[in-house]
C-alpha cells in the first residue's frame, strides 16, 4: 500500500442479496489496502430500496473492527473503476490510519458531508453551515454505524476536503432579467419580454425542427436579490406551457425581486465545463488522498448518449485516484458558509491529507 494514500474503493454487482455484495466489495478494497487496519468506512448501496439492515451493518463492524461507518442508499453509485445504476451493486471506501470520521460536528462553520434526502431541503438546513455531497431520491435511506439517521452529516479526521468544483452542464439561453409578471407559477414577463415568446425567439436551431419542445432540458435559473457574488442559481423545471396566455409554468413561484434566465441542459457544455471544472482542480497545490463526486441521475449515460462522458474525463485524469460517489436527485454544493442545492450537475470533491506524516 502506497503509504500517502490510505484509502481504497471496492466494487460489487450482480444479482446477489446485499451482504454478499458488501463482502465481494469490502475484499477488493481490503486486498488494495494490504491488511492494515480500517479504521473509517463509506458503504453504499443502490437501488435506493436494496434490503439493508442493521443486522448486516453490525456484522461488517464486527468483522471490520471499525465502528465508524456510513451507509446510504442511492439510485446509482460508482467508484474510479465501476459505474451502476437502477441495479443491485454495492461500492465501497475504506479509510486506514491516520484518516477517520467525525460523527459530532464540532464547528457549525466547519465543511461537513452531508447525505439526505429532498424534503431535508425544508426550512433553514441549508443556510445552517457549508455542505458538499448528495441527495438521494425519497426512499433512500442511511445509517451511521447501525443505527438509522435522516440525516447523515460527518467532518473527517487526518484529511479534509481540499476542492469543490461544480460542472453546470447548462447552455445559457437568455441573459438574466428581472421578474416582471407572474401569477402563481406562471411566469407571464421577464422584464418587458412575455415568456414564452423569450423562450422560442432563444430555442437552438438544433431543437426547433424537432415535434415538440423538450421540457425535460429547459431549466429556468432564478438569481435571488440576497443571493451572494459567486453563488449558483436555483434552477426550476419548466412544466408546462400556456399558449393562451404566452406564459410558462414554472415548478414554483420565482422569488420576489428575483432575477430570472432560461437555460438548456447540453451534453457537450456539460463535457466542457467538467473539463474546465477538472482543470481547476488540477492547479491545486494539495496531493490529493481520494475524491467524492456528487451526480445528478440526469447526468447519467443515457444523458450523453452511451457512456456518462463526466466520469469518462474524470477516469482519464484521475485513473488511479481512489473515488466514491453517487447519482442522486441533488448536489450540495458550499459556498460561503452555506450550502446550495443543485440539479443536474456534478459536484467533484477532492480530499487532501492534514497531516505530513506516512
Amino acid at each position: 500500500m502506497d503509504p500517502s494514500k490510505p484509502v481504497a474503493s471496492g466494487f460489487a454487482r450482480g444479482n446477489r442479496p446485499p451482504g454478499e455484495l458488501l463482502q465481494s466489495a469490502i475484499a477488493e478494497a481490503r486486498e488494495k489496502l494490504s491488511g492494515e487496519a480500517i479504521t473509517a468506512a463509506f458503504f453504499l448501496f443502490s437501488p435506493t430500496l436494496a434490503p439493508v439492515s442493521p443486522a448486516l451493518l453490525q456484522s461488517q463492524m464486527r468483522a471490520l473492527s471499525c465502528l465508524q461507518i456510513a451507509t446510504g442508499t442511492f439510485p446509482g453509485i460508482f467508484t474510479e473503476r465501476d459505474t451502476a445504476l437502477g441495479e443491485n451493486a454495492c461500492a465501497v471506501l475504506l479509510l486506514s490510519a491516520p484518516l477517520g470520521f467525525i460523527p459530532q460536528i464540532p464547528d457549525p462553520d466547519l465543511v461537513t458531508f452531508s447525505w439526505g434526502r429532498l424534503e431535508q431541503l425544508q426550512g433553514e438546513w441549508l443556510q445552517q453551515s457549508p455542505r458538499f455531497g448528495s441527495l438521494s431520491s425519497r426512499s433512500g435511506r442511511f445509517w451511521y454505524q447501525a443505527s438509522p439517521r435522516n440525516i447523515l452529516e460527518i467532518a473527517f479526521q487526518g484529511i479534509q476536503p481540499s476542492q469543490s468544483v461544480w460542472s453546470a452542464g447548462l447552455r445559457t439561453l437568455s441573459a438574466p432579467l428581472p421578474v416582471h409578471l407572474q401569477e402563481g407559477s406562471l411566469l407571464l414577463q421577464l422584464e418587458r419580454y412575455l415568456a414564452l415568446p423569450l423562450l422560442a425567439q432563444n430555442i437552438p436551431v438544433s431543437i426547433r425542427k424537432d415535434s415538440r419542445l423538450p421540457l425535460e432540458r429547459l431549466l429556468m435559473g432564478e438569481i435571488r436579490a440576497d443571493a451572494a457574488p459567486g453563488a449558483p442559481p436555483e434552477l426550476l423545471h419548466i412544466s408546462a406551457t400556456d399558449l393562451n396566455r404566452s406564459g410558462l409554468w414554472l415548478e414554483r413561484p420565482l422569488a420576489e425581486h428575483s432575477r430570472a434566465f432560461l437555460s438548456l441542459r447540453d451534453p457537450a457544455i456539460a463535457e466542457r465545463d467538467t473539463r474546465i471544472a477538472l482543470e481547476q482542480l488540477s492547479a491545486s497545490t494539495q496531493e490529493p488522498t481520494f475524491a467524492w463526486i456528487s451526480s445528478s441521475i440526469g447526468r447519467d449515460a443515457a444523458f450523453f448518449g452511451q457512456e456518462d462522458q463526466d466520469l469518462c474525463i474524470w477516469r482519464e485524469q484521475y485513473p488511479d485516484l481512489p473515488m466514491l460517489g453517487a447519482y442522486g436527485m441533488g448536489e450540495l454544493f458550499p459556498h460561503q458558509q452555506r450550502s446550495h442545492f443543485l440539479r443536474y450537475g456534478k459536484i467533484y470533491t477532492l480530499f487532501s491529507r492534514t497531516d505530513i506524516c506516512p
